[in-house]
């Protein structure tokens, strides 16, 4: 179910930040769950980013045009310019909105030494999700949590 939108800018319920790597579990799981499951629309670079145009600038207003933004977090991710650069454009936009927008997803366990400042802040000071995939209930109660952050009111 989509999130009930008090107001109508928003184009997309998410913005997904995502390293390539992790692509098959954006495409199987999270939109086959959220998506279709659930109806939420999420915002994903492999199939909504136009050709041809300035990365930076289309990854700033897909976020601008979402009502959260959710970190999947692996160490290939937060290692890479691209997690430096989304994660500092979703804080911008909750410092400008005032609502906590960030939503982190931690796919796979990440070593500490990986974790810069302001992710290491986001994960304390925020409740994260995880990922066990070998266990069905935790998947359950993953889902469950990521669709009421998602319809969370802010």
């Amino acid at each position: 179910m989509t999130a009930e939108k008090d107001d109508s800018q928003y184009d997309y319920d998410a913005f997904v930040a995502y390293d390539y790597n992790d692509y098959s579990w954006i495409r199987h799981s999270l939109l086959v769950e959220m998506e279709q499951g659930r109806g939420f629309k999420l915002c994903i670079h492999h199939r909504d980013f136009p050709a041809g145009e300035i990365l930076e600038e289309i990854i700033v207003d897909r976020i601008q045009k979402s009502r959260k933004t959710i970190l999947v977090l692996t160490s290939e991710f937060v290692r890479s310019q691209w997690c430096d650069f989304e994660v500092s454009m979703a804080r911008s936009q909750m410092f400008q909105s005032g609502r906590d927008i960030i939503i982190a997803v931690i796919l796979r366990p990440l070593p500490f030494n990986c974790i810069n400042k302001t992710l290491h802040n986001i994960l304390k000071t925020k409740l994260y999700l995880e990922w066990e995939p070998r266990d069905e209930h935790a998947k359950e109660l993953f889902w469950a949590k990521l669709d009421d952050a998602l319809t969370e009111v802010v």
